[in-house]
């Protein structure tokens, strides 16, 4: 295998590091989706698959965490880059960026991406995935799996943009190796992270914020250009800040606009999730931007105001 198609698998990884909990997970998937075999050659299919979609540190991980956790469905641990990404890294696709659309569904390797997620999920579980780089690829996932249902989660993009900042100058969330070294300045060169947008290169040279509110804003603009298109009874957006409010309330109203079980249980797990911060830099805070880069974040506003606007956010 040459090093550039072993950097490749290794970015595919949620985890760099997986540890024995990992491990362990990994095989009993692996034994649940040998066992999904049978029904596959059956001529099964997933049914109302469920996408949860939205930019990067904008609270995806506690939706997911909330909604995986109903009996009824099913889902990769972690993202799912390995299924979505084997066949469509933008390593083999120039670098250009993450976004698909319609067209390349009818590619013969996204057939690999339904058998796959067929093999996670089975023929009697309704599958749940989160993959935030699928905010640029709603046209390609809903070509795929026409009865598919969307939640797109939206954040406040200065707080949202303020979590990015935060989280491109720690060691972690390292999404590609370029074959060429960015500019940045104060992060590593070696690393792009989190969502590559169209257009990505001509910031490569930063500033790092400039990148981040152009993270935020084509994730959702791409998002709601491409949902707009769709039956509006198939797709819900969630507010982060109402979901941190009141994780219960809007949990419950989520899961029964996909039409999946909401129990007594599931409100504690959901307070529970909630209390605790996942995947997060710094504890939640709603406005800590002004306190952690706000000079950053005001020098971009004139990139993040049409969308902040268009996603009803003063």
């Amino acid at each position: 295998m040459s090093a550039g198609r072993r950097a490749r698998r290794r970015s595919l990884r949620t985890d760099f590091s997986p540890g024995p909990r990992t491990r362990l997970k990994r095989t009993v998937l692996w034994l649940r989706r040998a066992s999904h075999v049978p029904a596959l050659l059956a001529g099964g299919r997933v049914r109302e698959p469920v996408f949860i979609v939205g930019a990067p540190r904008s609270g995806t991980s506690l939706l997911y965490a909330i909604v995986r956790s109903s009996p009824v469905v099913a889902h990769w641990p972690g993202e799912a880059h390995e299924i979505w990404e084997a066949d469509f890294h933008p390593a083999l696709r120039g670098w250009s960026s993450n976004a698909l659309d319609a067209s390349d569904a009818r590619d013969p390797a996204a057939e690999r991406i339904k058998r796959s997620f067929f093999l996670v999920a089975g023929p009697r579980r309704r599958l749940v995935d989160k993959t935030p780089r699928n905010s640029l690829r709603i046209p390609f996932v809903d070509a795929l799996f026409p009865d598919a249902r969307f939640v797109l989660l939206v954040r406040d993009g200065r707080d949202n943009v303020n979590s990015l900042l935060n989280a491109w100058r720690t060691p972690r969330y390292r999404t590609y190796r370029l074959p060429e070294p960015h500019s940045i300045p104060g992060v590593d060169p070696a690393w792009w992270k989190f969502v590559l947008y169209p257009g990505w290169r001509a910031d490569a040279d930063g500033p790092l914020e400039v990148v981040c509110a152009r993270q935020w804003t084509a994730s959702n603009e791409h998002a709601l250009d491409a949902l707009g298109g769709i039956d509006a009874r198939r797709w819900t957006t969630v507010r982060y800040e109402g979901l941190v409010a009141d994780p219960a309330g809007v949990a419950e109203e989520v899961l029964s606009s996909l039409g999946l079980p909401f129990d007594d249980s599931m409100r504690r797990r959901a307070r529970e999730l909630a209390a605790t911060p996942i995947n997060a830099v710094t504890p939640p805070e709603e406005g800590k931007w002004r306190r952690e880069n706000r000079a950053e974040i005001e020098a971009v506003m004139p990139l993040l105001a049409p969308a902040l606007e268009r996603l009803g956010y003063r």
